[in-house]
């Protein structure tokens, strides 16, 4: 239910964002937003949504209560994609936006949840106000942007002390936890996934072992992993992977040949795995990491 302050809410937010675009559309600062993430992301918003799965509620409930936040905090969602962790925060009672670079997600996002405000915008240029924000969360993608110049910006629209950040990410599980099938096809598909950021590599966590970042976050990284799993339909496992950002950029006939390999690792090693309804148990770790503004 939509409360009597929610629509002056939303024009002050509106407002503030309108605000803080004109002044960076004044000034000469670039953005520096990952080009293959915002391209791939651009193609592929529709089938991200379709595919791409849900996060862990239990991993997402501890976050935010490590978070320990105010009644009515002020949050907003960087980065969200088509909504798939904005739709979970909505349980929580936060006066809650999202921020996305991607015309073609936010476009979903909207449709998806136009209840929720959601502006144009990076980790670079966050269009709220100085010390407005209770807490900024990132969902599946701090890893494009691990740099000093988006902890500047966290540090901004953070409230002094009381400000929150909290990362989330869905993970390929390790080799001794996870399925075989899914195993085999992780390598296949990684297999073209040579030069991009990603959070399995854990190389996001550097610039926050830097002398500069501990002066604008309580730092080490407070974190949690969990594991769980879902049912995926054998014939959605390629659609999935087709959504990773290394995947989408490969020509089609590329694409064909590992669609192929992926069919044939899921017939070797699934095609009697599949339960009543036709579905695989797909298995999945989160991981969630927090820290407090200074």
């Amino acid at each position: 239910m939509i409360s009597t302050r929610q629509p002056l809410l939303y024009a002050t937010r509106a407002l503030s964002a309108y605000r803080h675009q004109l002044r960076r559309a004044l000034s000469t600062q670039p953005l520096k937003v990952h080009p293959t993430s915002l391209s791939a992301f651009n193609i592929v918003h529709a089938s991200y949504d379709k595919f791409r799965p849900t996060y862990f509620k239990p991993a997402v409930d501890a976050l935010v209560r490590n978070l320990d936040l105010p009644e009515n905090a002020e949050v907003v969602d960087l980065a969200s994609g088509t909504g798939k962790f904005t739709a979970l925060l909505k349980d929580y009672g936060f006066n809650l936006s999202a921020v996305e670079v991607s015309d073609g997600m936010l476009a979903t996002f909207r449709e998806r949840l136009p209840d929720i405000p959601a502006y144009k915008g990076s980790s670079y240029d966050i269009p709220v106000a100085d010390k407005s924000l209770d807490a900024l969360f990132v969902a599946q993608a701090f890893h494009w942007f691990a740099d000093m110049t988006s902890l500047h910006e966290f540090h901004r629209v953070l409230k002094p002390t009381a400000g929150k950040l909290a990362l989330i990410w869905n993970f390929e599980p390790e080799i001794e936890i996870n399925n075989k099938w899914q195993w085999e096809v992780a390598q296949a598909c990684w297999a073209f996934d040579l030069d991009l950021p990603q959070f399995r590599r854990m190389n996001w966590q550097d610039v926050f072992q830097t002398e500069e970042a501990r002066e604008l976050f309580d730092l080490p990284l407070k974190n949690g992993k969990m594991y769980w799993s879902y049912k995926i339909a054998p014939e959605d496992v390629f659609g999935l992977w087709a959504t990773k950002s290394y995947i989408v950029r490969l020509d089609e006939a590329e694409k064909e040949k590992l669609k192929a390999k992926v069919d044939l690792i899921l017939k070797e090693y699934a095609s009697d795995l599949v339960d009543e309804n036709g579905l695989l148990e797909q298995r999945l770790g989160v991981y969630y990491a927090w820290t407090s503004n200074k």
